[in-house]
């Protein structure tokens, strides 16, 4: 993977920053850096996870077999909504076949994967985190012995399916249907420029991306006269992750979206201006 250089006008808010993506590549992160390069930014993109989408058969069998029966679907994540649907077209070939579940989700991205596939959603939390979710949906809805779907990823925590079972007292079966994965990014090109220069911000879009960070700080140690990047996180979780490794936060996104990260960054490198 090459370094994208900027090719904006010089009197752009991010003119001469360069700013470092972790998450994997797809179509968010296509977008931000697309955003970030229109702002002036030279953008080094090293995704330090990969997203594998699969599921258990046997989990996966014991799902389609219910399907119809969920009174909820929750959605944490846009690549829970594509994992889950690419398997379910396997085998169903009509959307009608999920019934009259309603559908909750977390985050715009992901409300917006649900939509593209002709669906509404039912429910989305202001806070875009599992445990708001979880509060605001037990605040609006009577959740007592209603069978709820959660479709997650197998790096996401049990928590919201403990907050359902244990505080709405209702009957959840979770699915995961991505894996995230550890990616060697050391052999990166976008790598190597930033171990010889450095960066002026550096956005985590997840826990498990500060994980990742972490571990292969061989791979990414920068040299004596590279900049030292400023970290941002993507919301309150990533936080907490970078505050566990002693990593100073200098701007988090006010919501997980391109706008909020954008936003983010450029607190960040402006408060560096000064």
């Amino acid at each position: 993977m090459q370094p994208h250089m900027s090719t904006a006008r010089p009197n752009t808010p991010l003119a001469g920053k360069r700013v470092v993506i972790t998450r994997p590549q797809g179509e968010a992160s296509s977008m931000l850096c697309e955003t970030l390069r229109a702002n002036g930014a030279e953008v080094l993109e090293i995704p330090l996870l990969d997203i594998e989408f699969t599921a258990d058969n046997t989990s996966l069998d014991d799902v389609w077999a219910s399907m119809g029966s969920f009174d909820w679907m929750l959605f944490t994540s846009a690549n829970g909504v594509r994992g889950f649907f690419e398997r379910f077209f396997e085998s169903f070939n009509d959307i009608r076949g999920i019934g009259l579940s309603r559908i909750a989700c977390v985050g715009k991205a992901t409300t917006e994967a649900v939509r593209a596939l002709h669906l509404n959603v039912d429910f989305q939390p202001k806070e875009s985190t599992a445990e708001a979710l979880a509060h605001e949906l037990m605040q609006n809805e009577d959740l007592s012995h209603l069978n709820i779907l959660l479709v997650i990823g197998t790096k996401n925590s049990d928590t919201l399916a403990k907050l359902l079972e244990k505080k709405a007292h209702a009957i959840v079966k979770t699915l995961a249907v991505y894996a995230t994965t550890e990616n060697d990014v050391e052999k990166l090109d976008a790598a190597a420029l930033f171990r010889q220069k450095g960066a002026d911000a550096i956005l985590f879009a997840s826990p498990s991306a500060v994980d990742s960070f972490v571990a292969q700080a061989k791979a990414l140690s920068l040299s004596k006269a590279a900049r030292q990047p400023r970290a941002i996180a993507i919301g309150p979780t990533t936080s907490d992750t970078l505050r566990e490794y002693g990593i100073p936060i200098a701007a988090q996104a006010p919501t997980p979206t391109v706008e909020g990260c954008i936003q983010a960054i450029l607190q960040a490198t402006q408060e560096l201006a000064k």
